[in-house]
């Protein structure tokens, strides 16, 4: 159980008395390069946390103390390294606090009652779902080969791994259509407590719209540093050995072409244009070897599941999520989709041979040359295009394909494929408006990995890696919230 939840308003008090103690240098500390962190720390409302942690103590034993301060401690921890302040480890962070007065206080807490490491560990444990005989996976034993397959090669570079499991797609995508759930979302609790703490404020503030949103995903590779090899241990069998991270596997990073050792981070995020600031929505972790197609499908589902209250209208993904059932699923949800094409997928043989198309579904006139779009005719259920030249086209087109003066027309319909015929046709002003966009997930991942350091983190198992982001995920909403602020006061 939960002994003592230091509300916002205890936090703002203690802080105060704690202020009063302060000799001259600890005040200018936190008026200066503490000054940002505090402020952000103060944005946080802790209190939202306290109902949603409640139910995961027991009403009995020895109670649970500190709970909101090691949160605090968390998100300043990351905050002081964003900015160059402290070292990236969590022992070393608690050792800190007890004889750096100041930090205590902002985390809520005297030096003499700091929670200790293991109370960390703990809290990390009340957010994992997965079974009790797997919050403890790095001290079993596991064939020696555990960890040795590698995903194939993929051909090129710049390229992606091929899923190893073919018509995964179709068979989510079934099991989605029918209102089904998908199984071990270990992350549920986090994803939950990410949208409570986070997401929700931030769209009270108006930091995420509640209309006509525009949501990017995109996947990047987190290279752990665990061995992948394993280690042996006196008195084990030769064919068993201990793995520091066993859920890590092994994957290819696209961005380096070359097998790496660790995870998937996939995350959906959004792209405030008024403040020009990027906010995460939703972060998961996956196998390295599993394919972003299958990724997003699963992540746009717990989306779903745990934020409801998110209103999506346009989807803007990059050609490893260039599938029928993404498309599909996007239609059937109302969500327009942008997504770039993958040049391996041919001519769809559902488009009448005698229309020339571009590789993206635009037709093409008889000079080669793009048509234009031209609107939408509701009564055929049409998409028009028209000559690139319009009126011009008898004095500048070498070739007289038709008498009009307005110019040739081709009517193409979206049936005929999903993919290249989106609600928004592609190459449009519109279109490309939209999908620039897509860019706001891919700075988050830097932020992520570099500004935030879960790169340099010596930390292992699937558990931590999500927990520590989603404390990071924490923090860039909190950067966008005083940009808010300090925007607003200027």
């Amino acid at each position: 159980m939960i002994k003592y939840w230091q509300s916002m308003q205890d936090y703002k008090y203690f802080l105060t008395e704690s202020k009063s103690h302060f000799d001259s240098s600890e005040r200018n500390r936190l008026h200066t390069e503490l000054w940002e962190p505090w402020q952000k720390l103060r944005l946080f409302d802790t209190d939202k946390a306290m109902e949603f942690l409640l139910p995961f103590y027991s009403n009995t034993g020895r109670p649970a103390m500190n709970q909101p301060q090691i949160l605090r401690s968390f998100i300043l921890f990351f905050l002081l390294f964003s900015d160059g302040l402290t070292k990236l480890s969590l022992t070393l962070w608690v050792d800190r606090l007890k004889h750096d007065r100041v930090l205590a206080a902002l985390i809520g807490c005297a030096p003499d009652s700091l929670p200790p490491l293991g109370s960390y560990f703990d809290f990390m444990d009340r957010l994992w779902t997965a079974p009790p005989t797997d919050l403890y996976a790095r001290d079993k034993l596991l064939p020696a080969s555990w960890n040795s397959k590698k995903p194939d090669k993929p051909n090129g570079k710049k390229q992606k791994a091929q899923e190893t499991k073919p018509k995964i797609t179709e068979a989510i995508e079934k099991r989605l259509m029918d209102g089904k759930d998908i199984p071990f979302n270990f992350e549920g609790r986090l994803q939950r407590f990410f949208y409570l703490v986070a997401v929700l404020p931030s769209m009270e503030c108006g930091l995420i719209p509640m209309e006509h949103l525009t949501v990017s995903g995109d996947g990047t590779a987190v290279h752990t540093h665990a061995c992948p090899r394993g280690h042996h241990r006196v008195g084990a069998p030769d064919n068993l050995r201990h793995f520091p991270d066993p859920d890590a596997s092994w994957g290819w990073d696209s961005d380096l072409d070359k097998f790496y050792f660790g995870y998937t981070l996939f995350q959906l995020s959004c792209y405030n244009s008024e403040l020009r600031t990027d906010i995460p929505l939703l972060l998961r972790f996956t196998s390295a070897r599993r394919h972003d197609s299958v990724n997003f499908l699963v992540a746009f589902h717990e989306l779903e599941k745990h934020m409801p209250a998110v209103p999506i209208e346009n989807m803007c993904l990059d050609s490893a999520m260039d599938n029928y059932p993404t498309y599909r699923l996007l239609k059937k949800r109302e969500i327009r989709a942008f997504i770039d094409l993958n040049d391996k997928c041919g001519r769809p043989k559902t488009i009448p041979d005698v229309i020339t198309i571009d590789k993206d579904g635009t037709p093409l006139c008889q000079e080669k040359l793009r048509m234009k779009p031209n609107g939408y005719d509701s009564s055929s259920g049409y998409l028009m295009w028209r000559c690139p030249y319009g009126k011009e086209h008898c004095s500048k087109c070498k070739n007289s394909c038709t008498d009009s003066k307005y110019g040739r027309v081709v009517k193409t319909r979206p049936e005929w494929d999903i993919r290249l015929y989106t609600d928004v046709p592609r190459g449009t002003d519109t279109y490309k408006k939209i999908y620039n966009q897509r860019t706001a997930a891919e700075r988050i991942n830097n932020r992520i990995l570099n500004d935030y350091g879960l790169h340099r983190m010596f930390i292992h198992t699937k558990e931590h890696y999500s927990f520590m982001t989603t404390m990071i995920g924490i923090c860039i909403h909190l950067d966008a919230r005083y940009k808010q602020q300090v925007q607003a006061a200027a």
